[in-house]
């Protein structure tokens, strides 16, 4: 897979970091893409550094391996928690409803969602523009 723009990952990213329920912490994501969890912070959430080439492959693979559900959560005896490639893809559908700004008018969408697929706009970022 290509890794995504820069624009789009830090969108993406950004969704993916402020939602409590990602499934994944903050730092085990950080330990899986392979950089520091504060200068992912720094990068996407308080954009007080600059987003790099170098970081956007390894935040981009990182997040498309995880959304494909190539990676899974996994937890040792004394309960520390790691990361782990599965051997078989097990991404996680939701249904979900929403609503969707089109030429028409505002439209209802229904249907099964990935879970951890962040890659569409909100009501509130269409509205905005």
């Amino acid at each position: 897979m290509p890794p995504l723009s820069k624009r789009e990952l830090k969108r993406q990213i950004k969704r993916f970091l402020k939602d409590p329920d990602r499934g994944i912490s903050q730092e085990l994501f950080a330990q899986l893409a392979g950089i520091n969890r504060e200068h992912m912070l720094d990068v996407f959430i308080y954009e007080t550094e600059l987003l790099t080439e170098y970081v956007q492959l390894r935040v981009s693979k990182a997040y498309q391996q995880w959304k494909a559900g190539n990676v899974k959560v996994m937890q040792r005896i004394d309960r520390t928690r790691y990361v782990d490639y599965r051997k078989e893809s097990k991404p996680v559908f939701v249904p979900r409803t929403g609503l969707q700004v089109t030429s028409e008018g505002i439209k209802i969408k229904v249907g099964m969602v990935n879970r951890h697929d962040y890659s569409e706009i909100t009501l509130d970022e269409a509205l905005r523009g």
